[in-house]
Order: structure tokens, then sequence, then C-alpha cells
């Protein structure tokens, strides 16, 4: 039989050896490791609960097959109960049952190693070191979260809301809570509310079963049987159908959930982190957000500021990427020229961390090589660059005198000329707020220049 299988394994490419004696399989796998292995009952000295314990006790995650039975091994259950992958009763024949079992575990093998990999790189870049910098905003946000991680390692971790603009690192901050704490060796599951169709939205996040609607064809989990264990990062929450609120609130109180089309209810252990770029608070005043889902998810919250509050965090961030992307695509790390620091230093960065990071790639990819420039960012920018350092505002002083309010006036009528009557880009170039400059839009009669 052992010879029979190593030839029909031998003929699809594989690499066999065979063994006669469970002590030799556990010595040769602890020295060269294998990606199979196949115990054909009854084994030449017996005891096969030993070999599959010993071969276990080498590497957990080794898959298993097993044919045939013997004294410790007279069943399936029996097999799995010893932690066999796959259990064939009988091998004779053609083997296609045996070569079925063979590919499945293989292939089972290299799916196992590529979520161990995918996990692992996420793991690398979620450490606490990853949210850089060094302004006060940043450093308040990061001392909170590590305060609440260190604080529940043993008990259930309470639900955190994460606030900010896009592109300021929402993410990251939700994996480095994930990683950190004690769920870091289950799964981080993440949806973007505001990316799926609210009639699809549902189905993601609880599931369905065989027949709940017209083409649930099979069974299926949602994400949150998905994040079982681990952490379900919710982002844009304020995106989610009033009517999924209900819903979600029902699973965050009483841990349970129910498929689409399901009777049974599913209890579960999940950490939920809810992230929104919008104020929920004006949600729930307006009637979009539910205010009872609202105050259970903000028993943390935390708001992440924008990266033009930051000061040299901007600095900080722009050289780490230059280095780390120089690294990823294997070229001279560049100079950074003074006008292009003072570039950093007073742009406003409207998209944020990921404006920064995205117009350092579009740089390093297409610039010279030797130096970065104030030009090379211009390119790039979606709202006017600030002025040169060390230039003038050109206003003209007549000898009669001239009234502030004049000055203000005309200041603003040219900001809105400049960007056609839109408010919200004349706002970021005048660094004022909206509300700020629609009052004095008003107070000057300048609203027939808006469209």
């Amino acid at each position: 039989m052992l010879e029979r299988v190593r030839g029909r394994l031998a003929d699809r490419g594989y690499q066999v050896e065979v063994h006669l004696s469970r002590h030799e399989c556990v010595r040769r796998f602890s020295s060269h490791g294998a990606e199979l292995v196949i115990a054909i009952l009854p084994l030449g000295d017996g005891a096969s609960a030993e070999l599959m314990r010993g071969l276990h006790d080498v590497d957990s995650r080794l898959k298993i097959v097993v044919t045939g039975r013997d004294e410790q091994v007279q069943d399936a259950a029996d097999a799995f109960r010893l932690g066999a992958f796959e259990y064939v009763e009988d091998a004779s024949g053609e083997m296609g049952d045996l070569l079925g079992a063979v590919g499945s575990a293989l292939g089972s093998r290299h799916g196992d190693m590529q979520l161990r990999w995918l996990k692992e790189r996420d793991a690398h870049g979620a450490s606490w070191s990853a949210i850089v910098g060094t302004s006060p905003d940043m450093r308040e946000v990061v001392d909170t979260i590590r305060r609440v991680c260190d604080r529940t390692t043993r008990g259930a971790p309470p639900t955190i809301l994460i606030r900010g603009e896009t592109g300021s690192g929402k993410g990251l901050l939700a994996k480095c809570i994930h990683y950190n704490g004690v769920r870091r060796n289950h799964a981080f599951v993440e949806i973007n509310c505001a990316a799926i169709p609210g009639t699809l939205l549902e189905s993601e996040l609880f599931g369905y079963e065989r027949g709940a609607f017209t083409d649930a064809k099979t069974s299926r989990a949602g994400l949150f049987e998905t994040a079982h264990k681990g952490t379900l990062f919710l982002d844009e929450i304020a995106s989610l159908p009033i009517d999924l609120q209900a819903k979600l609130l029902t699973a965050i109180e009483e841990k349970r959930v129910r498929r689409l089309g399901g009777r049974d209810n599913i209890l579960l252990d999940v950490q939920i982190i809810a992230a929104s770029h919008n104020e929920l608070k004006e949600s729930v005043r307006t009637g979009a957000f539910r205010a009872d889902l609202y105050h259970r998810l903000n028993v943390v919250s935390v708001t992440l500021p924008p990266l033009r509050r930051r000061g040299q965090d901007k600095l900080i961030l722009a050289r780490m990427f230059i280095e780390s992307m120089c690294r990823q695509y294997g070229i001279a790390v560049p100079r950074l020229a003074e006008d292009a620091e003072s570039y950093i230093l007073d742009y406003t960065w409207p998209g944020n961390v990921r404006e920064l990071k995205n117009q350092i790639e579009r740089i390093l990819l297409l610039g010279n090589g030797e130096s970065i420039s104030r030009q090379q960012f211009d390119q790039g920018s979606i709202v006017p660059p600030p002025p040169a350092r060390g230039s003038e505002l050109a206003i003209p002083m007549p000898d009669e005198g001239i009234g502030l309010e004049e000055v203000e006036r005309e200041l603003i009528r040219r900001a809105l000329e400049r960007f056609s009557g839109n408010v919200s880009r004349a706002a970021r170039y005048l660094k004022v707020s909206r509300q700020t400059l629609m009052y004095r839009i008003k107070k000057y009669r300048l609203g027939s220049r808006l469209t």
C-alpha cells in the first residue's frame, strides 16, 4: 500500500518519502520538514496517536491525512480528535478520495501560509511606533488609547470611536489598537460602510442562510462572525443606513447576531472600533444617526488632529515616507531642500497624511533622484500652495489712508473670484473656518459672487 500511494503521488509530481517507523518519521520531519504527512494505518510499530502527537509537537500547523484504522483510530471522529486534517476510510482502488484529500490539505496549508503572511505584514506596520509625531494633540490621542489598552488586558475591551478628517490615519490607529491588545492573535476585519450599498451591507455584516433571497444558494457567515474573538473596524459609521443601526446596536449590546433568513442567534465576542469623519453629534441632532447607538459607540472617543495642526510632525512624517519608500523601490534617498521643507510646513494639506504620502511617492518616482524641491510639490496641490517664505503681500497704502474693512472686503472678493465662488476653498486659502468666511461674506454683501 505504501508503495502504491508513493507511486501515484510521484506520478503527479510530488516528492515523497516513505518511512515504516513512526520514530524515523518524526525524526526526519524534525530535521527536514514536510508540507504534508500521510499516515496509512495500521503502522508497522503501532501507536498512531503517538505519531500524530509527535508530529504536532514539532509543528502544530502541520496537515496530516489519515487512512485506514488501528486500535487507536477506528473512524473519522478518532482521527479528527487526534488532530488529523482529513480522514479517508479506504485508500484502495483508484485512490481518488485519498488524492482529493491530499490536494485539499496542501491547498489549505498554502492558504494558511498566505493569511499568516498578510497578518504578520499588517501587524509589523501597526506597532505604537508607527504612529509618528510629537505634537501635543497626537500624543494625547496615543496616550489615551494606550492607557485603555493597558487597562483592558484581561477583560472585554470597550467600543472605541475614532473621529478625524479623511486621510488623518483612523485606519492605522484602529490596527494599532488591535495588534497591541489582547486580541492580536485573532482576526482584524474592516469594512467601509460608505463603500457598500445599503442593500448589501446587512448581508455583509450579519451573513445569510441559504434561500434568504434569490441568489443565496449557500449559507455565508457575515463579518461579525469572521471577527469572532477579534476586532471589527466599522469605518465611516455615519454612512450606515438608519434601519441597520438598530440591528448593529443589538449586536453590540447583546453580543449576538442573526443571519438573514436565520432563526438562531449566534453568540459572539467581538471588539467594535468605529470611525467617522463626520460629527456624529450633528447627525444625531438631524435624526440621521440614532442617539442610543451613538452613546453606545462613544464609550472611549478620540479625535485625530488634521495634519495642518500638527506642526513639525509634517516634516517628521515626510522624512519617514521618503526613507521607507526609497527602501521599497530600491532608490537612493534624495535630499529635502529647504524650500520644500518650508512648503511642507506652510501648506494646509487638505488631504492630510494620505495626501502627503501620495505626493512624496509621486515625486520619488518622477523626480531627478537627487533632491526634492518646492516646485515638485506644487504640481500635485489641489489648493493653491502657500507663498514662499520671505515674499510679501502687496497692499497699496494711499496717503489719505485706508479702512481696514475695505482691505478685508477686497481680500475676500479676490479669494472668491480666484475659486469661482467656492466658499470652502476660499476659506482654506484665507486660513479661516467656513462659518467665519460666510459671516464676512454676508457682512460685506458679497453673496452674489457665490456659485
